[in-house]
């Protein structure tokens, strides 16, 4: 296989199952590492990388959030803004570690992975029997919501645990509807991949400017662009409970060929 079309399967991939419970980090490097033959350290480090791709994706899908978080003047923005914050700076206090001591998906990966559908699943059966809940938004977030949310996306560091599927199982928990869950958890996921991105850029050096990683950085831009708003679309029209627990259907998949 051409090094163009296994970055065109990477970033396409990539963009897709980052929105999913499914660890994108998680399931990339073991693709990169079993089918391309790459190193995993480097699988590792490219993965990373590759997650700018999905951070511009969300960029631009939810530009007008981002816009009125960076006019920290008004009260919402203001909230947004200071939320964001928080949870970034707890996310990189919490991944960081995680990372510089996690080199391939591991049974702890999988075991989180696990509990993560098992989440979703419990939260679909919640959200099914209790429709009085999900009645927060975005405008009554805090500096809490900000410590712990970024404490549960610290996580996702480990390579099979699902930052959105984790991140969206505690806004649930939070009192949060399933479509601001969602948008709030995309949202997260903004300043943490270019942070991280920096971060390892300080650490490892810039990533590589060649052809293939360019062909992944864009592939894995357009299909998240795609796919997020095909999901939030979804949430409208489908009965998020339903979909909460199909999701957390996905999540566990991965982890049958172990139980057989």
């Amino acid at each position: 296989m051409s090094p163009l079309v296994a970055a065109l399967i990477v970033g396409l991939l990539q963009g897709i199952i980052e929105w999913l419970p499914i660890s994108s980090q998680g399931n990339l490097i073991l693709i990169m590492v079993l089918f391309l033959g790459l190193d995993a350290a480097d699988a590792l480090v490219f993965s990373v990388f590759i997650h700018m791709g999905t951070g511009l994706a969300a960029l631009t899908y939810f530009r007008g959030d981002i816009k009125r978080a960076l006019q920290v003047g008004l009260g919402s923005g203001r909230r947004l803004f200071r939320f964001l914050a928080v949870a970034t700076l707890v996310t990189g206090a919490v991944g960081l570690p995680l990372f510089l001591s996690v080199r391939v998906a591991s049974v702890y990966g999988e075991a989180l992975l696990a509990l993560t559908g098992a989440a979703l699943i419990s939260m679909g059966v919640v959200e099914r029997r209790a429709r009085r809940w999900g009645r927060r938004t975005a405008e009554t977030l805090s500096l809490g919501d900000g410590v712990l949310l970024g404490l549960v996306q610290g996580l996702s560091a480990i390579p099979g645990v699902s930052r959105s599927g984790v991140t969206a199982s505690a806004l649930l928990l939070k009192g949060f509807s399933g479509e601001e869950a969602l948008r709030i958890s995309f949202l997260m996921s903004i300043p943490a991949v270019f942070a991280a991105a920096l971060g390892l850029t300080l650490i490892e050096g810039p990533p590589p400017l060649e052809p293939s990683f360019m062909v992944a950085l864009a592939t894995s831009y357009l299909s998240a662009f795609l796919s997020v708003d095909l999901l939030l679309r979804l949430t409208r029209r489908v009965r998020f409970w339903a979909l909460c627990i199909a999701l957390g259907a996905a999540a566990l998949l991965p982890l049958i060929p172990h139980l057989l």
